[in-house]
């Protein structure tokens, strides 16, 4: 038995927990940076380690390393027929992870047993007891199951964002979790108000209050989310993208803390747009949204996307 789930922390208390098998941690944030449709496995590490090593959160050689031996191990246990359990939580970062795992197992000629916990909140502070309880309400995944994790990967990996949008506009009730996951993915596009993307407003809404440290920021920014969404690492390159030169939209004060700038202000209050000032340069999964030409934006009204041009 193999056990996948979403990190470290995660993955400790399963072991601690004692259930049989394994346990493998699937560890990527694939809803930052590219995760282009045209690559191979091979070749999506090669993608993902680049990035993870420009955000400078590891060396391009160790995250290679580590994506290949999780793929490996994945593999063995298909090869193997190995009943896998798929631990994984309601948000976004969870919720990608498991749409690559079902991808690959679909995929796979004959594929094993596979379950799913699905505890609705953060596994981190489960105790053991609760990770039991979980457990012992897994469900069994099958066709319909595979099928949707398999189409969903691919409408996230589309350098089309509108395929998630048809997506959602079907029964998705098969992974439960699924459809409020994917709506937060879209509410990373720019906005059509003014070019900041969910985290980014709500970063800069906090600050508008007045300058915090970090920590409060963080909190404050999060206590605006129904899941947990971001961790200590994401949450620093969006203060470091709000703070780019030639006009940061927040500052670190003297103090050690954080501000809103007059171009952030500008900005928050739909004054001025940000990608009009700054540009933009960044992948939402399989999209590459490059200024001028390739943005597409999210209308916060109408909860739709708005193509380029």
């Amino acid at each position: 038995m193999l056990h996948v789930t979403n990190g470290d922390l995660a993955a400790e208390g399963i072991v601690e927990a004692r259930f049989d098998g394994e346990v493998l941690p699937w560890r990527d944030v694939l809803h930052e940076g590219p995760v282009p449709a045209a690559a191979s496995p091979d070749e999506l590490r090669e993608v993902r380690a680049r990035f993870l090593a420009r955000c400078g959160w590891t060396t391009e050689r160790s995250a290679r390393e580590d994506l290949a031996r999780r793929d490996r191990r994945l593999e063995r246990a298909l090869v193997r027929g190995e009943e896998l359990v798929l631990w994984f939580e309601p948000d976004l970062y969870d919720q990608l992870q498991l749409l690559q795992v079902l991808d690959r197992i679909a995929r796979w000629p004959r594929p094993p047993r596979v379950s799913g916990v699905f505890p609705g909140e953060s596994l981190g502070p489960m105790s053991g007891s609760a990770l039991v309880a979980a457990f012992a309400r897994a469900r069994e995944l099958g066709s319909a199951e595979l099928e949707l994790g398999r189409r969903a990967w691919a409408a996230f990996r589309s350098p089309d964002p509108r395929s998630v949008e048809r997506l959602l506009a079907e029964d998705l009730s098969a992974l439960p979790d699924l459809a409020a996951a994917l709506g937060r993915h879209l509410e990373q596009f720019p906005s059509v108000e003014e070019g900041l993307s969910r985290s980014e407003r709500q970063l800069l809404a906090a600050l508008a209050e007045g300058p915090r440290a970090v920590a409060a920021l963080f909190r404050a920014s999060q206590a605006e989310e129904e899941h947990h969404f971001v961790g200590d690492a994401v949450f620093e390159l969006y203060l470091t993208g709000l703070a780019a030169d030639p006009a940061p939209l927040a500052l670190r004060n003297e103090q050690e803390e954080w501000e809103i700038t007059s171009l952030g202000r500008a900005t928050l209050e739909g004054r001025t747009d940000r990608i009009a000032t700054v540009g933009l340069d960044r992948w939402l999964g399989g999209v590459w949204l490059l200024a001028p030409r390739r943005i597409w934006r999210w209308d916060r009204v109408s909860r739709r996307l708005v193509p380029p041009g």
